[in-house]
């Protein structure tokens, strides 16, 4: 038995490249080819940033395995990470495998915070799903696997905790292939099970990875498992024949494909999409973690297979497509930026095209010249200083003034990557400082927080006199809010949004209104007759001048229109707006020397009260709410609970369409009935429901809502009093 560490380029618990000066210049380039971009990708609970991790250990690059638990993990180094256990903000390290480096990407699993995934996915060339051996392909996890196909990333699915005591690798195999489909097949068989598991056959070279002691040797397949590897190998060969037909005429002839063509025909078949190898590791013992990182650099793709990358023309707007060479004119893309406390702002940058160096001068696509300024290469929150990186690599530039998430760097500014398509934030919160004064700061902090993470939105509606926090979910709104009482020390309130509730009319009346005031001295004189009547929906507001005989002086008439838009503006029946009314000015009388344009306004008013409150039977005022078109997207098990929920909400279902596994529904439903909706759809879902929403219409509510509605407004009022 021999030792066998073909991937690893040093020993265990010393770094590969240690700088041999305090710039770090020794720390080498690699070319393109010799590139792996890579994310850890799978839902929370599944041992993903523990099998990244293990990574970094098993090939010497730290020397003490990072633990989630203990809070030493090299990813989840922030304090909120640590106290909760669990990832957050996707975290970059990197480690050299088979003479290249892999930038390898450990991305949240907690659905409030894939806004990260959803950023690397722009920037890698592979993926490592994660699943667990001791639950299998979990309901989590498709809404990540939809993703991933969505983008064609070129995926391994690894089926993680194969040591632990409910480990059951083909029963974890059966869940994944009903989920994914016969295009997962197995590259590795492990060997032995539950806490008897001690290494993985490799189906291209029929080996053995066993763990021995600290390492791994590279041995027989075990006798009793050898017939099985050797079935395992030829179900392999099938699906990497077929992805080149070269390779398929040799198999058909031949029935049998050499090692070599077999790694041809899955490179092709994994970048294509048609094949996704399926690996076994436990991360906490490492076994399986070499294995796994030889097939990566064997069989994903390298930076060096974009031979271009589509954008645009920065003046025109026109599709355009960008060269990505090692010799080529620069592109830089940066896709996630943070704030660190000793650094300031790092901005996170892939490089597409070109070598570029510290201090180059930039321009990004809205023409601002950028100076490229200190470069390092990331060991989770640890950074070793670089003077150059060249195409393909994924690097930390600090500060960068005019470089946001999303901002394309060219030399000169002439093209541009699209924008993350980050997913719509759809919970919605009203917020306010619990200190008075602390307006200023709270928006100034959020800012400063969005800049890191665009996932959320702050919403200003001074119509509701309301603030509005838009996160992807209440975890999410709970880390921001903690975030800006740390940055900022301001405390939010958090409350349930008013929603843009509108009145209306759907009768008809006459009032008359009239202001007398007399307090010694000049009085105060106005007096109207209005006859209030629907208008057109969303005709709005309509004034009607029919004084006729000058009994309404012509300079009091707009005032009585301003009085009019006012009370209808505030409100007659719930304190919302009052749309699409029509109101008729016809009658009215004066006083020579006490009327003024002040006491018309309040004989308009007076009126307009007056018809709601005392002719209500003939006015007929009602309240309208927004309706929402809503789309929503969730596994076929589901839909039962979905529509029966909709249906508590006030909701409509217009139709819906199958999608494979996923049925999508469309409904239309009433805003005020989609508070929280996000956080009840995952859990009925358990956590694979996403929907998404846009305003649809303004209808009537029904009679119990609108008493209601009334009920809290005159309640409000008379506490007010």
């Amino acid at each position: 038995m021999r030792v066998f560490r073909p991937l690893i380029g040093a020993t265990r618990h010393v770094d590969p490249f240690p700088p041999t000066d305090q710039g770090g210049r020794a720390l080498k380039n690699y070319p393109m080819e010799k590139i792996r971009n890579l994310a850890l990708i799978a839902p929370h609970g599944v041992g993903k940033t523990a099998l990244a991790d293990a990574m970094l250990h098993a090939t010497g690059k730290v020397g003490r395995r990072g633990n989630v638990d203990d809070g030493s993990s090299i990813f989840d180094y922030l304090e909120e990470e640590i106290d909760k256990k669990q990832t957050i903000s996707a975290s970059l390290a990197w480690l050299e495998a088979g003479g290249c480096k892999i930038n390898l990407i450990d991305t949240p699993g907690v659905a409030d915070f894939r806004g990260d995934v959803y950023a690397c996915l722009d920037v890698i060339e592979g993926a490592l799903f994660v699943v667990k051996a001791d639950g299998g392909y979990e309901v989590a996890s498709d809404s990540l696997w939809r993703l991933l196909r969505a983008r064609e990333i070129p995926s391994f699915i690894i089926i993680n905790r194969m040591n632990k005591e409910h480990a059951d690798w083909d029963g974890a195999l059966a869940t994944v292939r009903e989920r994914v489909g016969v295009n997962a097949v197995p590259l590795q068989l492990p060997i032995g099970k539950k806490d008897g598991f001690r290494g993985v056959i490799d189906l291209i070279s029929m080996k053995a990875y066993v763990q021995d002691g600290d390492k791994v040797a590279k041995v027989a397949i075990p006798a009793e498992l050898l017939d099985d590897a050797t079935a395992a190998r030829e179900a392999l060969m099938d699906p990497a024949a077929e992805a080149v037909d070269a390779l398929m005429e040799k198999y058909l002839e031949e029935m049998t494909l050499t090692d070599e063509e077999l790694v041809q025909g899955l490179k092709a078949g994994i970048a294509a999409g048609s094949i996704y190898p399926v690996l076994a590791s436990a991360a906490d013992t490492e076994i399986g973690v070499l294995a796994l990182l030889e097939a990566a650099v064997a069989l994903l793709p390298s930076p060096a297979s974009r031979a271009e990358i589509k954008g645009a023309e920065t003046n025109h707007g026109e599709p355009a497509t960008h060269p990505c060479r090692p010799d080529g004119p620069p592109l830089l893309y940066a896709f996630k930026k943070q704030y660190e406390a000793q650094g300031g702002d790092v901005v996170w940058v892939r490089i597409f095209s070109g070598e570029v160096r510290s201090g180059e001068n930039l321009t990004t696509a809205g023409g601002a010249s950028e100076r490229l300024g200190q470069m390092s290469v990331a060991m989770g929150k640890h950074k070793d200083k670089i003077e150059s990186a060249p195409a393909g690599d994924i690097v930390h530039a600090a500060k960068l003034k005019a470089t946001g998430i999303g901002t394309t760097l060219t030399p000169k500014g002439a093209f541009t990557l699209p924008p993350i398509p980050y997913p719509v934030p759809t919970n919605a919160e009203a917020i306010k400082p619990v200190n008075a004064g602390d307006e200023d700061k709270m928006a100034a902090g959020l800012t400063k927080i969005h800049d890191e993470d665009p996932t959320f939105e702050l919403r200003h509606q001074s119509q509701l006199s309301q603030s509005l926090l838009v996160t992807q979910g209440d975890i999410h709104t709970a880390f921001i809010l903690e975030k800006l009482k740390k940055s900022q020390g301001v405390d939010v309130a958090r409350t349930r949004p008013r929603v843009a509730f509108k009145e209306t009319v759907k009768g008809k009346t006459e009032k008359q209104g009239r202001h007398k005031k007399q307090s010694g001295g000049r009085g105060q004189f106005g007096d109207v007759y209005l006859r209030i009547e629907p208008n057109e929906r969303g005709a709005g507001f309509e004034f009607l001048d029919e004084i006729v005989g000058g009994v309404v002086p012509n300079k009091f008439i707009p005032a009585v229109e301003k009085g009019c838009r006012e009370t209808l503006a505030d409100g007659l029946l719930a304190g919302y707006e009052m749309v699409d009314v029509k109101v008729a000015l016809y009658f009215g009388s004066y006083h020579n020397v006490d009327s003024s344009e002040a006491a018309f306004k309040t004989a308009a008013r007076i009126a307009l009260q007056r018809a709601v409150e005392e002719d209500s039977a003939q006015l007929r005022p009602v309240i309208l709410e927004p309706i929402m078109d809503v789309r929503i997207v969730v596994p076929k098990d589901y839909m039962g609970d979905v529509m029966g929920d909709i249906s508590t909400r006030r909701g409509s279902i217009q139709g819906s369409e199958s999608d494979g596994p996923f049925q999508t529904v469309s409904a239309q439903v009433p805003e005020d009935e989609l508070y929280h909706y996000a956080i009840a759809l995952r859990a009925m879902t358990q956590g694979t429901g996403t929907f998404s929403m846009t305003f649809s219409h303004y209808a009537e509510v029904p009679g119990d809502v609108q008493k209601r509605l009334v009920d809290e407004y005159r309640a409000s009022r008379n506490k007010s009093e």
